[in-house]
C-alpha cells in the first residue's frame, strides 16, 4: 500500500512540474467528459420535466380505439350504451367516457367567441387534475337528464365574462345546427401548473354533458359513433387487467369478440417511447461526445512517450539499482492514469456547470422549469472510464520505458 501511494506521490510531482504540458495533455479528456457530462444532465433533466409534468395531468389514462394505426373499423365503433354498459359491469374503473369535440360560437359574455367544446359524461371529472377554482363537475343526474349545464376553465371565465366569480352565469352557445343554447355554469377548473401543458399559451375549455350535445345536434342513442374512449383505472397496477375486461365486454357487445378489431393505447407506453427516444438521442450525443475522450487518450500516450524519453537517465538508474520491471511499468501507468483521472474531475465540473447554463437557456426559451440531473453512478462511471482510457494509452509507454536496458539508458544524456 505504501508503494502504492508513493507511486501517486511521483505521478502527482511530475503532473505540478510540467503544468502547462500537462493541461494541454489534459485538455481532450476534459472536452470529452464535459461534453458527456453536459448531454446526459440535459436530457435527464428535460426528461424529468417532461414526466413529471405529462404525468401530473395523463398518469393511468388509456385510450380504447376502434381500429389498429394501419386500419379503421366501423363495426366496433362504440356507442352511448356502451359506455353504460362497461360502467355497469368493469370493476376497477375510476373513469370511462366518450370525448367528442365539437366547436361552438359562444355570443354571450363580452365578445363573440368561436371555441371548442368536449361532450363527455360525469366520469369525465376525474381528469381535472388542476382541481376547482370554485364549484364541480356535472354529476350523473345531470348527464342522464342531458341538463345545459358546463364546466369553464379559468382562462376561459376571464375570455367570456372578465372576471372568474361567474359560479351560476349563463353563458350562450351557438351550435353549428344554428340552435342556441343557454349552459349553467356549475364549475371552474383551476389553470394547470403544467408548463408543459400552457407551452403552446391557453385557450379556452368547456366541458358539456354529451347527452345535452346529442340533443343540440339531433343525434340519438342508436346514431352514435365513437371511434375511440377514455378510460381511468382506480389501481396503475391493475390497468392490463381492467383494459382486457373493457375490450372483452365492448366486443362481445359489437360481435367482434377474437377479431382484435378493438386496441388500446395507454399513457404509460406513450411516455415509455417517449422516455426511450430522449435516452437514445442522449446516448447517442453522449457517443459522438466521447469520441474526443479517444483523441484525449492519444495525447496522453504522446505525452507519456515524451515524458518517457526526457526520463531515460531516471529510468536507467532505477533499473540499475534493481527496479523491477512491473514497478517501473506501474510508475507510468499510474502516472497517466492519474492525468487522465484529474482530467477527468475537471471535465465533471466544468460538464455540470455547462449542463446548469443549458438549462437554464432551456427554461428561458421555452419556459418551463429544466433542471441539470445526473446520476453520482454516472459520474462514478465517467471517472473511471477516463482512469481506464488514461491506462489503456499508457500501456505502450510503460512497456517502452520498462524494456529499456539499464546500460543503454544511462548512455543517454
Amino acid at each position: 500500500m505504501g508503494q502504492f501511494f508513493e507511486y501517486l506521490k511521483i505521478s502527482f510531482k511530475s503532473i505540478w512540474d510540467n503544468k502547462m504540458r500537462s493541461i494541454l495533455t489534459m485538455f481532450g479528456i476534459i472536452v470529452g467528459i464535459s461534453s458527456v457530462i453536459m448531454v446526459v444532465s440535459l436530457g435527464n433533466g428535460i426528461k424529468g420535466t417532461i414526466t413529471g409534468d405529462m404525468n401530473s395531468m395523463f398518469s393511468s389514462q388509456v385510450y380504447i380505439k376502434a381500429g389498429t394505426a394501419l386500419e379503421y373499423y366501423e363495426d366496433a365503433e362504440m356507442n352511448r350504451d356502451d359506455v353504460d354498459a362497461v360502467l355497469e359491469n368493469v370493476e376497477g374503473l375510476k373513469m370511462f367516457s366518450m370525448e367528442e369535440n365539437g366547436y361552438v360560437e359562444i355570443v354571450s359574455g363580452k365578445q363573440e367567441i368561436y371555441t371548442n367544446v368536449i361532450a363527455c359524461n360525469d366520469t369525465y371529472g376525474v381528469s381535472e387534475t388542476a382541481g376547482f377554482l370554485s364549484g364541480r363537475f356535472f354529476n350523473r343526474d345531470e348527464y342522464d337528464d342531458a341538463k345545459k349545464v358546463c364546466v369553464i376553465n379559468e382562462f376561459g371565465a376571464k375570455e367570456i365574462f372578465g372576471h372568474t366569480s361567474v359560479l351560476g352565469e349563463t353563458v350562450t352557445f351557438r351550435f353549428d345546427t344554428g340552435k342556441e343554447s343557454d349552459y349553467v355554469i356549475v364549475g371552474v377548473r383551476k389553470k394547470q401548473d403544467s408548463e408543459l401543458y400552457n407551452l403552446g399559451g391557453e385557450s379556452i375549455e368547456i366541458k358539456i354533458p354529451y347527452t345535452a350535445y346529442a340533443d343540440e345536434l339531433g343525434i340519438g342513442a342508436l346514431d352514435d359513433h365513437f371511434s375511440s374512449v377514455l378510460l381511468m383505472p382506480k389501481d396503475p397496477k391493475e390497468s392490463k387487467t381492467v383494459i382486457r375486461s373493457c375490450i372483452r365486454l365492448l366486443e362481445a357487445r359489437k360481435g367482434i369478440r377474437g377479431q382484435k378489431k378493438l386496441t388500446y393505447t395507454s399513457f404509460d407506453s406513450v411516455m415509455d417511447q417517449v422516455n426511450m427516444i430522449i435516452n437514445g438521442v442522449t446516448i447517442f450525443i453522449s457517443f459522438v461526445a466521447a469520441i474526443s475522450l479517444v483523441v484525449g487518450g492519444v495525447g496522453v500516450m504522446n505525452i507519456m512517450l515524451v515524458s518517457v524519453t526526457e526520463r531515460t537517465q531516471e529510468i536507467g538508474i532505477r533499473k540499475a539499482l534493481g527496479a523491477r520491471v512491473s514497478s517501473i511499468m506501474i510508475q507510468f501507468l499510474a502516472e497517466s492514469a492519474v492525468l487522465t483521472a484529474v482530467g477527468g474531475a475537471l471535465g465533471i465540473l466544468f460538464g455540470y456547470l455547462g449542463a446548469a447554463l443549458l438549462c437554464f437557456i432551456a427554461s428561458k426559451i421555452t419556459k418551463m422549469t429544466v433542471v441539470a440531473s445526473i446520476s453520482p453512478l454516472v459520474v462514478l462511471g465517467v471517472v473511471g472510464f477516463s482512469a481506464v482510457i488514461g491506462m489503456f494509452f499508457g500501456i505502450y509507454p510503460a512497456k517502452k520505458a520498462a524494456k529499456l536496458s539499464p546500460i543503454e539508458a544511462l548512455r543517454q544524456e
